[in-house]
Formats: C-alpha cells, sequence, structure tokens
C-alpha cells in the first residue's frame, strides 16, 4: 500500500535510493505530505543540523508512521503524545550535556581497543557457524551467522547468559519495529510489552546494582557503578541497556547482509578481497557508505529556523537521510570502491558528537565475519531463484533472508 508520499511506496522501501538521489538534487529539505515532517538528504544540510542541537534537538517523541488506509502521519511508539521535553533522552536521543555523559559510562568497553580484545571470541563463533554451512554447501547468511551472532556479542557485553541472546534479539526489533512506521494499531499491544518487560538485561542490572563491586567488564556493571556513583538515574541506564538492545545487534546485523550481498553478487570484487585481505577493511566502510544499517535519524525543530531554504516551523520533524548524503559524489557516489581516499568519510555511522558508539564493535565483527567467510570458501553466490527483500522499514535495512550456495576452499 502507498503512502501519502512516495517515501511509503512499497517499491521505494524497498529500494530508496533512486527516490532519495531526486530529493537530494531538487528537494533536499522535503516535506512529507501531509505530515510536519521533512526529509534531509544533502551531506552539507546534515551536518548542519547535527552540528546545531539547539535548533534541532535529538529528544523526539514522534516517529513517520503509514496507517492500513495509506494516510502518513506522526506518532509516538508507546503511550500517547506528549512534551517532548519530557521524553527520557538517551545517547542517539540526547541533547548536549547529557549526551557526553551517557557517552563516557561506555566509552571505555566499547573503545576500538576494547572491541579488538575480542576479536578472537567473535571469530570463534563465525567459524563454528560456518562448519555446518560449509560440510552443506549453503547457508542462510541472514538466519545462521548474521542476526544471531552479533547479539550474542551485544548479550555477553551486557553481562548476560548466552541462551538469552534471542529473547533479547526480540526485545530490540520490537524497539525498532515501533518506530519503523508500519506496525499496524493491532500489532503496537505486543511490541510494547516486549520493549518494558522486565527482561535478562534489567536482571543482570538489578544483580549488578546489588553487589557490592559490579563487574566494569560489562555493560550492566558500568551502568550500576555509574548509579551509585550519581553519574546516571537508574532510568537512564535503563534506557542505554535498551538502546544498546535495539542498535547494538541490529546495526551489525543490517551490515552484514549489505556487505555479504554486495559480494555475493559481484564475483570479481570477492576474489579481489579472499586474494587480499587487506582490503576488507576499506570494503566494509564502503558497504556501510553505500547501504548505512539504519536510513535515518530524527531530530526535533526546537525554534521557528531555515535550513536550505526551507522554513521550519518549531516541533517539527526532521530526518536525516544517511543513504543519501552518502552517496554524493565527494564521497564516491553509488559505487563500491575499496581504494577511495579517506574511506571513513562518510555518515554510515552517524556523524559529529552522534557518531555511533557502538561502531568499533560493528566494524569489527564485520570484518571478522568476512575474513572467515572468504578465508574458508572459493566463492559464495545468492542461491539461484532466491529473491533478496529488506525489512519493511523506514528505520532499518536489514534484509530478510539471504540464501547462499557455498564453495569450500580447498
Amino acid at each position: 500500500m502507498s503512502g501519502s508520499d512516495r517515501l511509503f511506496d512499497d517499491a521505494v522501501v524497498e529500494c530508496p535510493h533512486a527516490y532519495f538521489g531526486e530529493l537530494r538534487t531538487d528537494d533536499p529539505v522535503h516535506r512529507v505530505e501531509g505530515t510536519d515532517a521533512f526529509l534531509v538528504t544533502r551531506l552539507d544540510l546534515i551536518k548542519e543540523v547535527v552540528a546545531d542541537p539547539a535548533r534541532f534537538s535529538s529528544r523526539t517523541g514522534e516517529f513517520l508512521f503509514c496507517d492500513q488506509d495509506g494516510v502518513a502521519g506522526l506518532r509516538p511508539p508507546i503511550g500517547e503524545a506528549g512534551h517532548d521535553e519530557d521524553v527520557l533522552g538517551i545517547l542517539a536521543t540526547a541533547d548536549p550535556p547529557d549526551h557526553a555523559r551517557h557517552r563516557a559510562v561506555l566509552s571505555g568497553i566499547l573503545s576500538t581497543a576494547s572491541i579488538r580484545s575480542r576479536e578472537d571470541e567473535f571469530r570463534q563463533l563465525v567459524d563454528a557457524a560456518l562448519d555446518p554451512a560449509l560440510a552443506a554447501g549453503r547457508v542462510e547468511w541472514m538466519g545462521q551467522v548474521a542476526e544471531p551472532l552479533p547479539m550474542l556479542m551485544v548479550t555477553r557485553l551486557l553481562g548476560v547468559a548466552d541462551e538469552d541472546a534471542p529473547v533479547l534479539k526480540a526485545q530490540g526489533y520490537a524497539s525498532v519495529e515501533l518506530i519503523g512506521g508500519f506496525a499496524a494499531d493491532d500489532e503496537l499491544p505486543a511490541l510494547q510489552a516486549k520493549l518494558v518487560e522486565l527482561g535478562p538485561a534489567i536482571e543482570a542490572f538489578a544483580a549488578a546494582r546489588a553487589s557490592s563491586d559490579p563487574d566494569p567488564s560489562t555493560v550492566a556493571g558500568l551502568c550500576a557503578r555509574a548509579v551509585a556513583a550519581g553519574d546516571l538515574e537508574e532510568v537512564e541506564a535503563f534506557g542505554i541497556l535498551a538502546i544498546l538492545l535495539a542498535a547494538g545487534g541490529e546495526s551489525t546485523t543490517s551490515l552484514l547482509g549489505a556487505a555479504v550481498r554486495a559480494l555475493a553478487d559481484d564475483a570479481g570484487l570477492q576474489s579481489r578481497l579472499r586474494s587480499d585481505p587487506s582490503l576488507i577493511p576499506a570494503f566494509v566502510e564502503e558497504a556501510c557508505r553505500v547501504e548505512p544499517p539504519f536510513r535515518g535519524h530524527y531530530r526535533r525543530v526546537v525554534v521557528d529556523t531555515e535550513l536550505g531554504g526551507v522554513d521550519l516551523p518549531a516541533g517539527s520533524r526532521l530526518v536525516l537521510v544517511w543513504p543519501a548524503a552518502n552517496r554524493v559524489a565527494e564521497l564516491g557516489g553509488e559505487a563500491i570502491d575499496v581504494e577511495r581516499p579517506n574511506p571513513r568519510q562518510h555518515v554510515g555511522f552517524g556523524w559529529g558528537p552522534h557518531l555511533c558508539v557502538g561502531a568499533p564493535l560493528a566494524r569489527m565483527e564485520v570484518r571478522v565475519a568476512l575474513e572467515r567467510l572468504l578465508a574458508r570458501t572459493r566463492s559464495f553466490t545468492l542461491e539461484p531463484g532466491a529473491e533478496v527483500r529488506h525489512h519493511r522499514s523506514l528505520m532499518v535495512r536489514r534484509i530478510e533472508s539471504l540464501p547462499l550456495e557455498l564453495v569450500p576452499a580447498s
């Protein structure tokens, strides 16, 4: 079903890049028909928004959606719409100075150096998943690798047992679905119940709070220490746990799907990376640039202002459309180029103060998974007749199923 704006058309949801490119060229601050929301698709304008939280706040309580009659609007993920200032802002949805305070709690455990120390752990998970797949000569990449393994790592970082990973994945997916734009009214209660139920992550946090010496190697332990020290409110700690569940697995899952699908479609590039693994980190950046895990993040217009010559009333919403901004010519355009200068020059993980705090984790996981897949195969291709589709969402770019035929390395 089509919405009031082409944004909601099924064909655009599945493959949005042509539409985003048109907007970037002709209408870079595009008002979504029937709403007070604007799509911002030009790189310089996105950077202007991110750099000015006094005009454009990350705290927003409403998100775009399309109802079953094809009518577009804005709605809150839970409950009735209220004052945006009352919305709890955490990490990506927080403004200064709270944003920096939240990041400080996680900066050590999610630093590049800390994540590097977990490479062997993730490599073992990937190899264990590939063993039966290589024996069978096929793998459903999303269901067997890209979805379960990143959530296992998030589960361990949180300080939760491995067996609880499926429950946490369901909670994370529910939170994204609530703001994805297509959940029907009768689906909302079940999604909201998953989001707010006291799950394993909250139990781990409660145990850490009860401990005289919370484990600083887990997010639950770090949050407990921060609450005890007065650096976090307890409700903020809950929010950090929820954000990590929603974004920590989702970002890596989506990027793993996009990266492997690109290689399955390009035998030459696949062979090149297999023969020169030093190019894999640059490929990860390019995959993130052309197919960012998240299609956009929101900002609330704080005061009447203008952007790119378009008047924006206070209270309206902006969607920063990362995929559109990443495909400008100055960043490399549409094509993947593993020799592009400054490969990290993109906004696939956000930009500026709001650069994704979990980017080192996602980069490591995707790189390691590709290294092992390429090293352990002579080739992999999309299974004949397979139809690759993305999850129907305005927020995430997750492939639903990616069946591959594998030729093991001799």
